[in-house]
């Protein structure tokens, strides 16, 4: 299949691939199927790409290195590494597998001078801006074939098997707006939210740059990506401002696009849950083609899907059946990736996408009545797009480039809030803008023993800005109560060193090969700070079997445009809703939001320890194991991470006011901007407030995660042909909390709505030729619901999902070049547990960590042209 094909070059000398159930290389000369070749003289990428498709392996290179190079004829019965070994005789270009490579990948050992058409042969990966210079940070990287044999259909579902990753807040399977635990979902996106400390903390890159963030949570929403377009996503699970900036508290990750597609594929996709809801149709288009100077991919995606009523799970009858557990959604997408060389050192590159996105949910607030007589029904459109022109030089042994990038995501919200049978109409507007430019250029410095010292710098600039707008509708009349336009500039400088001491032709005892890095970076945002965060790593290998890599640094986050401007507002709430419920009976709580004044920078020191095993002996196995550190300062958020529980607990009561005057509550509301929002469906009395909680957002006093990854991946060769990955990702994670300086310190991982201790998936991937097959165990810890005095565990939730493939061995006609795939993703239709709640109308089950979809069968068919 072409889509086994991955036109884009990667130096992954890094730890094993977590979830790459992508084929590994063979280059270790393993007893691995032979496959028979008849491949005439041709162009050296078109020989590549029937080795890959033939093979079923995966395969890295850049394509400035193949550019007008030929390969020989192959014929006869070949391994594949014997057979990619045959198709670069001749060239300068080999084969390497070296300690600490995750994937394939192919590497000219020395970089070309200016003009010969090579320059680019070795080029950077997720964790480092060096050429050649393998990340010091564990590297995930999963391939889309990966994804696609193991059934996962879009990046949202790809955010639920990653095992460092935690699917509350921003994620489409979270209920009720992905509010659930006090997050915020409005708009039905999905992010990647490393570690369980926010969205807003791992930054999300396409192809290297930034994206602009996405409504509340000021994530970024990979969801608007189809799986099409994509060639492999790269996961560093460290922190990384030193290398990129804010955000990149517990890491960063990197969607990089296909390149260099030539023809034509089509995709049609359809699935729904067995108990029903979340019927799903999908048709997607990728295109392209090449020629000798550039070439281009266009991928077009529609999706839809039906939503899940609570009323369609029988487990949910404590709530109305008009609660939607999955929302309603329609999305389309365009991505582009385009290169031209404008003469032999000049090189203009361009990649982007266009997404829009509709979506309903409806929450209704008691479960003996509907949500249109009481609830809020919400129906979010999305617009986003990102466009990046780049124009590289290849200057010799250095190259240099310039980019620039525009982004934007907006969301506009039309609500209707009905208390009663009385609708209000809210319309609310967040966009989000991103423009940016950056200079960049790399290159060797001095010889060292091991090599060539390297260094990256660069700098630029970049704006955002943010445009929020509340609009309520009430009796015919437009009443705006909040319009904020907020513009955020910053600008930075950095730069990355490699030294390379030692490389295993010197021969050294217990010093096979040894790699020392540094990273600095300055960032000044006006009128906030000014920032400096360092960062170093070593790799060492005592012997070629073993690799040992360590990092430290310091990372930070600025606070987003969101949080300094969340408007402060009173809501009253039944003290009802409060455990235990206040008094005297029929009482109300005005509960506080917004952001406190003065918020600071949040500061994080980070470091980690890597070890991985690749035996000689056992060709094939691939061990890793990480420990992480992450002690961050100042974490933004509410010094109450449960208000309902809070209210008569002794830690919190520095942020409560117990039995308020009259006078005090009246005064209190005349200076909220924000004003009051009355839930409790009585009139307004301020003599019946029994108490004043204050969770206004502010910098807390400390964070501190920790944990380990386990990964392992095992390729054994087939006879007559294919290959068995069996492949492993645990992670375990500790991480705790205190709010303030006169707080005790609570725990977030293990507690319900935060991360469980333990998250893993294990499974099987076989294929060959004609035929694909893959089994995986999905394990996510229990937690405990500490939100009552007498904590109760909520059990683990354990599924499986098996997907099968069949391609077609037409020479000619409409079966040449097709597959069939059908997946049933948690097979034995594992069930969320029940929790305990507080108010009426909450969802029974921690959807942060549970799902409500169960059964999923789907089924597609891909079509190359």
């Amino acid at each position: 299949m072409q889509g086994k094909i991955i036109w884009r070059a990667a130096l992954l000398a890094t730890a094993a691939c977590t979830l790459n159930a992508g084929d590994r290389a063979q280059a270790q000369g393993q007893a691995e199927a032979a496959v028979d070749y008849d491949l005439p003289a041709q162009d050296l990428g078109e020989t590549l790409l029937a080795i890959a498709r033939q093979s079923g392996h995966d395969v890295l290179f850049a394509p400035d290195a193949v550019r007008g190079r030929k390969a020989p004829a192959i014929k006869g019965r070949l391994r594949f590494d014997a057979a990619i070994r045959a198709a670069l005789a001749g060239s300068p270009l080999r084969l390497d597998d070296r300690a600490g490579a995750a994937v394939v990948r192919l590497q000219a050992p020395e970089l070309a001078p200016a003009g010969k058409g090579n320059g680019a042969s070795t080029v950077t990966v997720t964790g480092t801006r060096i050429r050649g210079a393998g990340s010091a940070s564990p590297v995930h990287v999963a391939t889309r074939r990966a994804l696609e044999q193991a059934g996962i259909n879009d990046l949202a579902d790809f955010t639920r098997i990653l095992p460092e990753n935690y699917t509350g807040g921003q994620n489409r399977g979270v209920a009720g707006g992905g509010d659930q635990g006090g997050q915020e979902n409005i708009n039905n996106s999905a992010t990647l939210n490393l570690r369980g400390i926010g969205a807003d903390a791992t930054l999300t890159l396409l192809d290297g740059h930034r994206l602009s963030y996405d409504s509340i949570d000021q994530g970024v929403d990979i969801s608007a990506i189809p799986l099409g377009a994509i060639d492999r996503v790269e996961v560093v699970a460290d922190g990384a401002s030193a290398l990129y900036g804010s955000d990149a508290v517990a890491g960063v990750a990197n969607i990089i696009l296909r390149r260099d597609y030539e023809g034509l594929e089509t995709t049609v996709r359809v699935g729904a849950a067995t108990e029903g809801g979340d019927v799903q149709q999908e048709y997607s288009l990728v295109g392209g083609h090449r020629w000798h100077t550039g070439g281009f991919m266009i991928a077009l995606d529609e999706s839809r899907a039906t939503p899940i009523y609570a009323g369609q799970r029988d487990y949910a009858g404590t709530v109305n059946g008009s609660l939607t557990l999955a929302d309603r959604t329609r999305q389309r997408s365009g991505v582009l990736n385009a290169h031209q060389q404008l003469g032999s050192a000049l090189t203009l590159e361009l990649d982007g996408y266009l997404t829009g996105r509709k979506s309903l949910w409806q929450n209704p607030f008691y479960p003996q009545t509907d949500v249109h007589v009481n609830g809020i029904v919400t129906s979010p459109q999305v617009r986003s797009y990102v466009v990046t022109p780049t124009l590289k030089a290849d200057l010799g042994p250095w190259q240099a480039s310039l980019s620039s990038t525009g982004a934007s995501s907006r969301t506009l919200v039309d609500a209707t809030n009905s208390f009663n049978g009385t609708p209000r109409h809210l319309h609310l507007l967040y966009a989000d803008t991103l423009k940016g430019a950056e200079a960049t250029a790399e290159g060797p410095l001095v010889a060292l023993p091991g090599g060539d010292a390297r260094l990256a710098v660069g700098g630029g600039l970049r704006s955002i800005s943010l445009h929020q707008q509340y609009r309520l509708l009430n009796g015919g009349q437009s009443l705006i109560t909040k319009d904020v336009l907020e513009k955020r500039s910053v600008q930075f400088a950095y730069g990355e060193l490699s030294l390379p001491l030692v490389r295993p032709e010197l021969g050294l005892p217990l010093i096979d090969r040894l790699t020392a890095s540094a990273a600095l970076r300055y960032e000044h945002w006006n009128g906030i700070a000014s920032v400096t965060t360092p960062k170093f790593g070593i790799v060492y290998q005592p012997v070629a079997d073993v690799t040992l890599r360590g990092t430290w640094g310091r990372s930070f986050k600025i606070p987003t445009l969101i949080q300094v401007n969340e408007i402060e507002e009173g809501e009253l709430i039944p003290g009802a809703d409060f455990v235990p419920a206040s008094e005297p009976a029929g009482s109300t709580v005005l509960l506080l939001s917004g952001s406190a004044p003065n918020l600071k920078p949040e500061r994080a020191t980070t470091w980690s320890l890597t070890g991985e095993l690749k035996p000689r002996a056992i060709a094939g196995l691939d061990l890793q194991a990480t420990y992480f550190n992450i002690d961050y300062r100042g974490r933004i958020a509410s010094p109450l991470p449960s208000p309902p529980t809070a209210l008569y607990n002794p830690l919190f009561s520095d942020f409560i006011t117990y039995n308020p005057t009259a006078d005090q509550v009246n005064a209190l509301i005349a200076s909220l901007p924000g004003g009051l929002v009355n839930e409790t469906g009585a009139p307004f009395d301020p003599a019946n407030v029994g108490a004043i909680i204050d969770a206004a957002i502010r910098n807390t006093e400390r964070q501190r995660i920790h944990g380990v990854d386990v990964n392992l991946d095992y390729r054994l060769g087939i006879r007559n042909g294919g290959t068995l990955l069996l492949t492993g990702a645990a992670s375990y994670l500790q991480s705790n909390q205190q709010l303030s300086g006169s707080q005790a310190v609570i725990p977030l991982a293990g507690t319900i709505f935060n991360p469980p201790h333990w998250r893993g998936r294990a499974g099987a991937v076989w294929e060959n030729r004609k035929a694909g097959l893959s089994g995986f165990l999905n394990y996510v810890g229990s937690t405990i619901d500490n939100r009552f005095p007498d904590n109760q565990r909520v059990g683990a939730f354990v599924t499986v999902d098996l997907s099968a493939s069949l391609r077609t061995d037409a020479k000619a006609g409409p079966l040449r070049n097709l597959e069939l795939r059908a997946s049933a993703l948690n097979l034995f239709d594992a069930r969320p547990h029940l929790i305990r709640n507080v108010g009426l109308g909450e969802v029974p089950f921690d959807s942060t960590n549970q799902s409500a979809v169960g059964r999923f069968v789907g089924l597609s068919v891909q079509k190359i042209w």
